[in-house]
């Protein structure tokens, strides 16, 4: 038994299991590979969806928890997904299975030249479906992440804008399977300053706490992510 094999059946039965697990009816295929790495699982069935490998969020903005974010908000997101349809390797279950075979690298060379220019780094994904047990991966980018709060009513209404880019490419023939960009600029309730329930002194400062908040900014991108997975590809 080689050197590579050794490293890589703890992690593929590490990925799979967490596959599974947010798959919300579950995989009988899926559930014995992680039971036993040696289940093959190169011919898909008819029943069993495309299998994303996630990249890392790229953040093109100056907000540092964007990513953090997003990541939150894809995992639940993709939960709600028909495994059928798709099943997804979240982008820390990534990072993992290829630290441990010593090529995180290449992971981060897809997605980030993807993210600058546009186009797949077609050396640095070879390979990476027999690592991940992957058919594909996702590439994912904030573009926008914005909150507004206006503190005074002749401002205008407090807002939130988020703009999101997805790209998905076939690992083995390195073509774009689906890609999406989606963008919302939300905004925050309109103020009645007829109610008695606002209140705002004399210069025209908003006194009333929460009465001009902006959306919430996770919810927003949470929104935008379910929009984009509508037109998912099933195969």
């Amino acid at each position: 038994m080689n050197r590579y094999r050794v490293t890589l059946l703890p992690a593929l039965a590490l990925a799979f299991s967490l596959i599974v697990a947010t798959a919300p009816h579950g995989s009988a295929v899926a559930a014995d590979a992680a039971k036993d790495p040696e289940v093959k699982l190169d011919a898909p069935s008819s029943s069993k969806g495309i299998r994303v490998a996630v990249l890392h969020v790229v953040n093109a903005t100056g907000e540092v928890e964007a990513d953090r974010i997003m990541e939150d908000v894809l995992r639940e997101q993709f939960r709600e997904v028909d495994p059928k349809k798709a099943m997804f390797l979240l982008p820390g279950d990534v990072e993992r299975v290829l630290a441990d075979a010593d090529a995180l690298d290449r992971a981060w060379r897809v997605a980030d030249r993807w993210a600058r220019t546009g186009t797949l780094d077609s050396t640095a994904i070879n390979g990476l479906d027999a690592l991940l047990i992957a058919d594909a991966v996702m590439c994912v980018k904030v573009s926008e992440w914005e909150t507004k709060r206006y503190h005074n009513i002749g401002e205008g209404q407090s807002y939130t804008t988020v703009g999101l880019q997805f790209v998905l490419y076939n690992i083995r023939d390195k073509k774009k399977i689906w890609s999406k960009a989606v963008r919302e600029q939300r905004l925050a309730r309109e103020l009645d300053l007829s109610s008695a329930t606002i209140g705002y002194d004399e210069t025209g400062r908003i006194q009333t706490a929460k009465a001009n908040d902006p959306p919430r900014i996770a919810e927003v991108a949470s929104d935008l992510v379910r929009d984009a997975l509508k037109k998912f590809p099933t195969k």
